[in-house]
């Protein structure tokens, strides 16, 4: 693999989020036009509803590459609610 498609493919956070429920909200909206997504959480699912002090926020990661298309579709989607 070249070293520029490593780097392409490498994984970077595109936000982070206040729980499970709206990562998996975004996770299906930014598979769903084609953007694969990884989901990171410090907790174990379902241990604590809320958070504090950064413990329970969901990190959103995509790939480098995808960061920018990624980005305008979350904030097409915000801006309709």
């Amino acid at each position: 693999m070249t070293e520029e498609r490593k780097n392409r493919d490498e994984l970077v956070e595109l936000m982070a989020v206040q729980g499970e429920m709206e990562a998996k909200i975004l996770y299906g909206i930014l598979e769903s036009e084609g953007i694969r997504v990884l989901v990171k959480s410090a907790m174990a699912s379902g241990v604590l509803p809320f958070t504090a002090d950064g413990m329970g926020r969901v990190r959103l990661m995509v790939r480098e590459e995808d960061l920018t298309l990624a980005r305008v579709i979350i904030n097409e989607h915000l801006e309709k609610e």
